[in-house]
């Protein structure tokens, strides 16, 4: 029998729940292992691809024996009892003593053998510098996470590169990067470790690491803390991500950031996060940072912030941007509008791709619907691809030649002249009141209608569905009445006079 408190039970059943799943086909796979010695316990769970042993740290054993738990049956026991609660497991029963009484429950006891057992490793982990942890979970939190590109769902550990450059730590999803290369990994082949949940969970970032991989690269082993990890990798080509890094040698504008800042809070309280791709505009101005809404209407100084060489604004999307603060990293170097933004410190770097403003019209004219007339933004604060409306003043204070409404063009090609949001001109004459009425609001009047005409197709769909489940329910009567019917000329036909 093993003796264990409740309050150290729950860090084992807060890792365990990360690769144990409830859902398994196979019954041993929603159990834990449990083995045990008069010196040593552990226990362990997995999925195939994770095998997560724990050892316990405080506990009493009078017995060697090994078995199976359901983890779903010990997390609800170890939920009702007070942390200084002993509980006493054993094959097919927890237990526990009360003071006023004993408690026991009868559970079920899978046999041993069916547990896939653990894969075996030759070599001893390795120990890591205390900040790899810290490193390896944003390199996973900069990873893909689209099936399809299945080689970019983990985070690369690189040692191919020149011995005197040191390994790297990397993960990307192609459109933000990030690596790190302050630390020498004791792997002789390079190894791509998937985003499991529990390298996520927060009970191992507070440790420190050892590691060890083993058949090529195709199994690794993380020691961290009480907890031994050994799971399977990537098998593929990870694509050269050192080409995309830029040099150094080409910015042409730098930012500097301070210590200690607090602009994510900044950058997130900027209108427009809701929308596609989260578009944000980062803008050096004589010396200046600042940080700006993509409709132009808010712009924040980043108070602190440095910068040295031309004037420059660029697009990119705004999780990037805090993603980059919250990692520490202080120095900004940039190219161009359409160039990659290159945050670096202290051996780290995350390389970030701009948002082209193309592809952002649509979202400014969304934000810009959403804002009141009242707070409506100067002309002078638009972006110069926004041409404000011209008012009647200053259609008086020029003489404009006489305008026709149906052929009028931009002069390029021929085209008509585009609405505010992209939209082209109708053809058609427009009544006067229609003809002054904003591109913004014509549009929304636009989608009120179709909003309309949707939701009446939605109840004519919903009145056929009822009309069509009914018929099937009056064919099922009908069929159920022939059949009684059938059932009285047979019990007829048997009747003899």
């Amino acid at each position: 029998m093993i003796s264990i408190s409740v309050s150290d039970l729950k860090p084992a059943l807060a890792g365990l729940s990360k690769v144990v799943s409830g859902k398994a086909s196979l019954e041993c796979l929603r159990c834990i292992r449990v083995d045990a010695t008069p010196e040593r316990v552990t226990f362990m769970g997995t999925d195939l691809e994770v095998y997560a042993r724990y050892a316990v740290p405080e506990f009493q054993c009078d017995t060697t024996a090994s078995f199976l738990l359901p983890l779903d049956r010990l997390q609800s026991t170890a939920r009702r009892f007070p942390p200084r609660t002993i509980l006493n497991l054993e094959p097919g029963r927890i237990s526990c003593d009360l003071g006023t009484g004993r408690i026991s429950e009868n559970i079920e006891n899978p046999d041993v053998d069916s547990f896939p057992q653990e894969p075996e490793f030759k070599m001893e982990p390795v120990a890591l510098p205390e900040s790899f942890s810290r490193r390896f979970s944003e390199a996973l939190g900069c990873s893909s996470t689209d099936s399809t590109r299945y080689v970019l769902n983990g985070a690369l550990l690189d040692v191919s590169g020149p011995a005197d450059a040191g390994h790297y730590l990397v993960g990307t999803d192609g459109r933000h990067l990030f690596s790190a290369n302050s630390f020498t990994l004791p792997i002789q082949e390079s190894a791509i470790i998937p985003s499991y949940k529990i390298l996520l969970w927060r009970g191992l970032a507070d440790v420190p690491w050892a590691l060890a991989s083993e058949k090529k690269g195709a199994l690794v082993r993380i020691a961290a803390g009480d907890w031994t990890l050994t799971m399977k990798t990537i098998d593929g080509n990870y694509p050269n991500w050192r080409q995309v890094v830029p040099n150094a040698l080409q910015h042409r504008t730098t930012v500097k950031l301070p210590d200690g800042h607090e602009f994510t809070k900044i950058v997130n309280g900027l209108p427009g996060g809701e929308l596609k791709d989260s578009p944000v505009d980062l803008v050096v101005e004589s010396g200046s940072v600042s940080v700006k809404d993509v409709a132009g209407g808010s712009s924040i100084v980043l108070a602190g912030a440095k910068a040295t060489g031309p004037d420059l604004k660029i697009r990119l999307n705004r999780d990037y941007l805090t993603k980059a603060f919250d990692y520490g990293l202080t120095s900004i170097g940039l190219v161009d509008a359409m160039s990659p933004l290159h945050f670096t410190r202290e051996g780290r770097q995350m390389v970030v791709m701009p948002l082209r403003v193309a592809e952002t019209l649509a979202a400014e004219a969304e934000l810009a619907a959403r804002v009141p007339e009242s707070e409506t933004p100067e002309p002078e604060n638009q972006p110069a691809h926004i041409e404000p409306p011209a008012t009647e003043t200053t259609a008086r204070s020029e003489p404009q030649p006489e305008r026709n409404p149906m052929t009028e063009t931009n002069g390029h090609n021929g085209a008509a002249t585009p609405y505010l949001n992209g939209a082209n001109r109708s053809t058609s004459p427009v009544p006067p009141a229609a003809a002054e009425k904003p591109a913004i609001e014509a549009a929304i009047d636009k989608l009120d209608t179709f909003k309309a005409t949707f939701r009446e197709a939605l109840v004519g769909l919903t009145e056929l569905t009822t009309l069509l489940k009914q018929s099937v329910r009056d064919q099922k009567t009908g069929e159920k009445e022939i059949n009684q019917v059938r059932q009285t000329l047979r019990s007829l036909q048997g009747v003899r006079i």
